[in-house]
């Protein structure tokens, strides 16, 4: 596993995460509105580096879309 991938997938996800506060808290009465439209988008980052942590980089190479983005199978709930 890379370290340096794995941050910086993670980091991508903080700073979406920190952008979707942001417009929350200038806009907390659209909170209805914005929730769902941002929630996607921060999920999708951290599926994204917890599917792409063994492969690093190549995993876009070799992963489908889905498969980079969608909820995790293996992840231990």
């Amino acid at each position: 596993m890379d370290a340096e991938w794995v941050l910086t997938t993670l980091t991508d996800a903080m700073e979406e995460l920190e952008e979707a506060i942001g417009e929350l808290e200038s806009d907390p009465e659209a909170v209805d509105e914005l929730l769902p439209q941002l929630m996607p988008t921060i999920y999708a980052k951290l599926n994204y580096a917890w599917n792409s942590r063994e492969l690093g980089p190549e995993a876009i190479e070799k992963l489908d879309h889905d498969e980079l983005v969608g909820f995790p199978k293996d992840l231990p709930m």
